[in-house]
């Protein structure tokens, strides 16, 4: 078997690296992508990790499968506890929520160094995920959506580098994503403002006590938004 198949969830991950001589992927389960990557000539080499001793057994039998096992190195691990700064300079943090990706970033200071590439995609919370980033000194470079099975999931390469503070829409739609234009986006738009609204109603009919910052706070997300909406509209 010379070619393997990666989900668009993972394959714009996949991209988003670039090439990277060395590269850490952190919850590799079945050790797609890093096979990916090897076999595609983006890493020369890949530490990959997992929690849980089956999936690296389910890797080491597709990278020999797939002739890349000189070039990957398996461990197991949770987390990032296992990498040094000068491990790996592409990190890679896929299908975790977003408050997990940040709790695991928190517990190595040095990814903010400015001298590593992180690849994250959070499947939940990816609010959470881009303040922490921002209240810890890295920036958004880039971001894709891409779509599988019907959910659309964001993807995001974060660099070392000081950045203005994202307002609440962009905790949610970061300006580099909307730089993208990417033909999802519109969709991706739609779907966090009907998540906002709903939310925002909800509270608003609530017959309990109510918080009217909580309520201010989602006004004008829910404003800027729709700007952003109006903006891809302007454009077609």
């Amino acid at each position: 078997m010379n070619t393997i198949r990666l989900s668009n969830r993972l394959l714009a991950a996949a991209e988003l690296c670039g090439e990277s001589e060395r590269v850490a992927d952190v919850g590799t389960d079945h050790g797609y992508v890093p096979i990916w990557l090897l076999k595609s000539g983006r890493a020369q080499y890949v530490i990959a990790s997992d929690i849980n001793p089956e999936p690296l057994e389910n890797a080491r039998r597709n990278a020999e499968l797939h002739g890349t096992k000189n070039g990957l190195e398996l461990i197991l691990s949770g987390g990032i506890s296992h990498l040094r700064a000068d491990s790996a300079e592409t990190i890679i943090i896929a299908g975790m929520g977003g408050e997990t990706i940040a709790d695991i970033l928190s517990r190595a200071s040095w990814v903010s160094d400015g001298r590593h590439r992180l690849i994250l995609q959070p499947m939940t919370k990816q609010s959470e995920l881009i303040d922490w980033l921002y209240r810890n000194g890295l920036f958004i470079k880039r971001a894709r959506l891409a779509e599988d099975n019907g959910e659309i999931y964001i993807v995001l390469l974060a660099e070392g580098g000081s950045s203005a503070p994202p307002s609440g829409a962009a905790r949610i739609i970061p300006e580099a994503l909307m730089a993208e234009r990417t033909p999802l986006l519109s969709r991706y738009l739609e779907l966090h403002i009907k998540r906002i609204s709903n939310a925002l109603e909800g509270m608003k009919s609530s017959k309990g006590k109510k918080d009217p910052e909580r309520i201010a706070e989602y006004e004008r997300i829910l404003e800027e938004l729709m700007f952003m909406k109006g903006g891809l509209q302007c454009l077609r």
